[in-house]
């Protein structure tokens, strides 16, 4: 073996074990129930549920934006203050966009104090999970 072949089969080598540790692409549509409700469910639902009573402050807890985030017919119907879905259109769904906005447009979400906000992958999926249709599966959520 020569030290060009040497070389050669070293580089491929290293050009494979680089390929192998890049992040997994996941093909096909994005599953809401394992894939973006627990986003959801993590980094919205505290604001955007059925009206409860806190249990640690004993308050009442009303949907933000009369927005709820933890039923898919209401998702779909959106809030008296926007948050509208869009199926196929991340663009017009401001369930995409606020998520999306600088963190200091007052319309950003989840809002300062709120949490860290989405990351990059987390928007890209909803994003994907919205334009293919936003499809929920056999998901029912939280009786109206």
């Amino acid at each position: 073996m020569t030290l060009k072949t040497i070389l050669s089969v070293g580089a491929a080598a290293l050009a494979l074990g680089s390929l192998s540790s890049a992040p997994a692409q996941t093909p096909g549509k994005v599953d809401f129930e394992t894939q973006v409700l627990p986003i959801f469910k993590e980094r919205c639902f505290d604001c955007h549920q059925k009206e409860h009573t806190d249990p640690k402050t004993g308050k009442v807890k009303k949907p933000k934006g009369k927005l709820r985030m933890d039923n898919p017919e209401l998702m779909l119907k959106g809030g008296s203050e926007g948050g509208d879905l869009t199926p196929g259109d991340a663009a017009k769904s401001t369930i995409y966009t606020s998520i999306t906005l600088p963190e200091t447009d007052e319309l950003a979400m989840p809002p300062e104090g709120k949490g860290d906000r989405l990351t990059k992958e987390q928007q890209d999926l909803i994003k994907q999970w919205i334009n293919e249709g936003a499809n929920f599966g056999a998901w029912k959520g939280a009786e109206k």
